[in-house]
């Protein structure tokens, strides 16, 4: 959880800072005290058994200042919370203003194996009424302070009193719950002057203001599970008076989260029960694919015979478009034209066919992230898959191309509005086209989602097109069909034995 690249700097999560000169140059220079394990080793551990608590404590003393630090931290066994001390006394007297450190990011975040650098570290902060705001790890080269080693440095404050604040990448997270809301949180960023793989790389640090009297606050530093997340908010809460904490918030859901927070929740909830039936992700995305496509199929068949009505009726729609084209509006047939056009447009209205599909866009979408944020997903693989989390890291990607393939195929066998055959066609490819382009490189989870959904979805539109052809031919009259035999009868009568 500790970031190399940040210790390579002197930085590390817990620094206490001052603001006064010669109070920090002390806590730089000295080494604390080690208390609660036994040898005081470097590589010392601390093993806890289920229901069992044990602290560390580190403390410093610096005669010439009067200066005197402690900070113990409590392990639960049973909890990710971490009870935090902090005591920064100088003749006895809390001082005022000091700030504890969480991060420069997590160490998680530069492990390119790992995540690829899909998504740049942020800090997360809970500030004031407004709702938790997320800051991705940037700096403005115009505006950013240049150090003596190149590196690039920006700071930014928040006024307004904040109830916790931390930092986290795609899966993990480190944040501080305060007891009480306090003002001065800031949060500095650097850029490194090197680059890695031509990209840049930062390092974000919260630096949250605690009181320093030993008044207990909380850590977190933990993955970014969901029910995780929820049981340690509650033990926060029972624990810290007056504050109602909700560690949910870690958890970035885009721009979105008003629709993909409330579905990816129970998504992720059915695929964890599926995977432990099944014992693998890839094998739960396959069966929860199948069970959410046949819960939707009621709107496939509603959408299918809205299309196929819509291409039945658009050779007469085109034939009425070209008379009321030519027409004056002083023509007494025109009303009865555009009265019969409107019939036909309420009859087969595309859009009818569309609305059941964009129904499930909302859902595809909280998948997405459900998948792309969800801990559970992190290097779990199938078949030649390593990571369900991130795109095949290969130079060929195999499932987009199949989902292109199989979309392509779906996409030629679906009613379309159109009745033009050349239309249809041109449409059914740009599409799976497109598609291929934005997915290429999308998490190998939401492919496989895709993937069996058009496989499963070729299956149903099938088992539609068969449906809708009986229907047709039971609802076309007879005796439509004994006038087409009689004037086939009546043509080659009446041709002369040659054309015969």
């Amino acid at each position: 959880m500790i970031s190399q690249e940040g210790l390579n700097r002197g930085l590390a999560p817990l620094r206490i800072v001052t603001g006064h000169q010669d109070l920090d140059a002390a806590l730089a220079s000295r080494n604390f005290v080690v208390g609660g394990v036994e040898g005081g080793s470097p590589e010392a551990q601390l093993n806890l058994n289920p229901g069992e608590q044990k602290s560390v404590e580190f403390s410093l003393s610096e005669p010439g200042s009067n200066l005197e630090v402690i900070k113990r931290l409590t392990f639960d066994a049973d909890h990710y919370a971490v009870r935090l001390e902090t005591k920064v006394l100088q003749g006895g007297q809390p001082v005022p203003g000091a700030k504890i450190a969480i991060g420069p990011s997590l160490g998680d975040q530069g492990v390119q194996h790992y995540n690829f650098y899909s998504i740049a570290p942020e800090g997360i902060a809970a500030v004031g009424d407004a709702s938790t705001q997320h800051l991705t790890a940037h700096v403005d080269d115009k505006t950013a302070e240049v150090k003596d080693n190149g590196d690039k440095i920006q700071v930014q404050k928040f006024e307004p009193p904040t109830h916790w604040a931390g930092v986290g990448d795609t899966y993990f997270a480190m944040a501080l719950v305060l007891p009480q809301p306090a003002s001065g949180l800031e949060y500095q960023t650097i850029k490194p002057k090197q680059q890695v793989n031509g990209q840049d790389r930062f390092l974000i640090t919260a630096h949250i203001p605690v009181p320093t009297d030993g008044t207990p606050t909380y850590l977190f530093a933990g993955p970014k599970d969901h029910d995780q997340l929820q049981e340690t908010s509650e033990f926060i809460n029972k624990n810290i008076s007056g504050q109602q904490v909700d560690l949910g918030q870690l958890i970035n859901y885009g721009w979105t989260q008003r629709v993909t927070k409330p579905l990816a929740a129970p998504i992720l909830w059915s695929i964890n029960r599926l995977n432990k039936l099944t014992g693998s992700y890839g094998i739960a995305i396959i069966l929860f694919t199948i069970i959410i496509y046949t819960l939707f199929f009621p709107l496939k068949w509603r959408s299918s015979k809205s299309m196929k009505k819509a291409q039945k009726l658009a050779p007469r729609m085109k034939e009425l478009q070209e008379k009321i084209k030519g027409m004056k509006q002083n023509d007494p047939r025109l009303k009865d034209l555009q009265m019969e056009q409107l019939r036909l447009m309420k009859e087969g209205n595309p859009l009818g066919g569309c609305l059941p599909l964009l129904i499930q866009m909302p859902f595809l979408i909280a998948l997405y992230v459900a998948i792309t944020i969800s801990i559970d997903f992190r290097q779990s693989s199938f078949l030649w898959i390593p990571d369900l989390s991130a795109a095949e890291p290969y130079t060929i990607h195999i499932l987009p191309l199949l989902m292109a393939g199989s979309m392509l195929v779906l996409q030629l066998i679906t009613p379309s509005p159109s009745a033009d055959p050349l239309q249809r066609k041109m449409m059914a490819v740009i599409m799976p086209m497109m598609m291929l382009y934005i997915l290429w490189s999308a998490p190998a989870g939401l492919l496989v989602y895709w993937l069996v959904g058009n496989l499963v979805g070729f299956g149903q539109q099938v088992i539609i097109n068969r449906m809708l052809k009986s229907k047709d031919d039971e609802e076309q009259p007879p005796q439509e069909k004994d006038r087409a035999g009689s004037r086939q009868k009546k043509r080659i009568s009446d041709a002369s034995p040659s054309q015969i």
